[in-house]
């Protein structure tokens, strides 16, 4: 009997003994994989988890953006620009404008500004808002740039209100929606933002429910578009808004201003645009008024002049009216790099208004590309294990990090390249739940050894804690050894 009891015992111990091994050899494994992880041996089928799907894709896009930029201040509620992501000093220029913005445009840093979220009327800068709706026309197949318009009463320059910017359309004139383009984007033609809203969308009310749709989309809450060439002081904007509307129009369209708005001269009628009873006749001279007919050609330069003498400059588009001062959309690229202003409310009148306008986008461009560079894409220095997080007492085994927004910024050229210093830090290992979008770690960029800013690395996605039982036993422990070891 007592050696029966021995024998019970002793195989007791056995298999408490074993069961103890074996359940610590699977800890050690899991200690074991989170260090793997951190020395960057990640088996590619583990690599794969941290994947997203089109779906998860679109929740993180959807959650950075609420998170990051709608709650933060420095994007002012707008997706597209922001605030520097370092502190700097104000840049002390002589700006005449009341309001205006500068800012780059493929990062969206703003490097100056001076009063920009005043709501000013646009004036001829309206006319950007009709050239992005004709193009995503195009764009979607629904119109063609080769369309041959036809002209209402309504759009001929005989019927526009005084003082108005024109291209000369007239009766039984021929003329293709690229032409009424040109009109609007050179000579800034009321008459041709009214054939092309009456052309595209039937009447100027559609013109007008499905910009201001766009705008709403945009999220662009100051901004408001009353009719189609910027005549009437109710088409308003900020400084702000224009820039990130200008922005997004460059961004989604940059054929534009090589095909438009960098084009300095421009005829018309032409021959070929002429109605068949005008041929031949003789000049016009347009003493008594403008006619209804018009076929003399008539040439006119491009409203925007820093298209003859900044460096770099492609466009964008001037404004005027009483109401808005001397107005200006403006861009220019060197080397690569591309900035854009936007100025409002110039002060003076004919002349001497433009004259200032002018000095306003040049003194702006000058100081942008004479102080900055645009920076490398500081998170791609790292490969893709640098922002894997293993994960225990999880669904998944680990987790992907990525900064909540771009790395890319522009910099001082106080700033020397091969003096910045670019870090990860994030968390050894993470247990349970992981919230989509939580912060997990930062990337930090040093110059000179010290900390010029840093952005968040977040979750790519959640993970859902693991169930209770053994190997959420195991995972704990595992945890509670590595954290041991961090603490030596």
């Amino acid at each position: 009997m007592k050696f029966k009891t021995k024998y019970i015992w002793g195989g007791a111990v056995l298999v408490v003994v074993l069961g103890a091994a074996i359940f610590f050899s699977f800890v050690f494994k899991k200690v074991e994989f989170v260090k793997n992880v951190h020395q960057k041996n990640i088996p590619q089928e583990i690599l794969q988890e941290a994947s997203l799907s089109q779906n998860e894709q679109i929740e993180l896009e959807n959650f950075l953006f609420q998170k990051y930029v709608i709650e933060n201040e420095k994007f002012h509620g707008l997706k597209n620009i922001h605030d520097l992501p370092y502190k700097t000093s104000p840049a002390n220029l002589n700006i005449h404008a009341e309001s205006c913005i500068l800012l780059n445009v493929k990062t969206g840093d703003i490097v100056f500004e001076k009063n920009p979220d005043r709501i000013i009327s646009l004036a001829s800068m309206t006319k950007i808002f009709l050239m992005y709706t004709v193009l995503k026309k195009v764009q979607e197949g629904k119109a063609s740039l080769d369309d041959v318009v036809p002209l209402p009463k309504e759009c001929w320059a005989s019927n526009m209100p005084p003082r108005s910017s024109l291209m000369f359309l007239g009766k039984g004139q021929k003329v293709t929606l690229r032409e009424l383009l040109l009109g609007l984007s050179v000579c800034s033609g009321n008459d041709a933002s009214h054939a092309i809203a009456f052309y595209l969308f039937g009447s100027i009310e559609e013109f007008l429910n499905e910009v201001n749709s766009e705008i709403k989309n945009l999220g662009l809450t100051k901004t408001v578009i009353f009719e189609p060439s910027g005549y009437s002081e109710k088409n308003v904007s900020t400084p702000r808004e224009m820039a990130e509307f200008a922005k997004v129009y460059i961004e989604e369209f940059p054929e534009s201003l090589q095909m438009f708005h960098s084009v300095k001269t421009f005829a018309y009628p032409k021959k070929q645009n002429i109605a068949q009873e005008d041929l031949g006749k003789p000049a016009q001279n347009f003493k008594d008024g403008i006619p209804d007919s018009i076929w003399s050609t008539i040439v006119q330069n491009n409203t925007n002049k820093l298209l003859n003498t900044l460096e770099g400059c492609d466009g964008l588009k001037t404004g005027y009216i009483n109401e808005s001062g001397f107005n200006l959309a403006l861009t220019s690229v060197r080397d690569g790099m591309r900035f854009l202003s936007v100025t409002m409310k110039g002060p003076g009148r004919g002349l001497n208004g433009d004259e200032m306008r002018q000095q306003d986008g040049t003194t702006l461009h000058n100081f942008a590309f004479d102080c900055f560079y645009e920076s490398d894409d500081f998170a791609k220095s790292f490969g893709e294990e640098d922002f894997i997080i293993p994960v225990l007492a999880g669904s998944e085994k680990i987790v992907k990090i990525m900064p909540s927004q771009s790395s890319i910024t522009v910099l001082p050229k106080i700033i020397q390249k091969e003096k910045i210093f670019v870090e990860v830090q994030k968390e050894f290992c993470v247990f349970g739940k992981v919230e989509l979008g939580c912060v997990l770690g930062k990337l930090k960029i040093y110059f000179d050894n010290n900390l010029l800013y840093e952005i968040p690395l977040v979750a790519s996605k959640g993970v859902d804690e693991k169930g209770g039982g053994v190997s959420t036993l195991v995972d704990r422990l595992a945890f509670k050894l590595l954290e041991k070891d961090l603490r030596k």
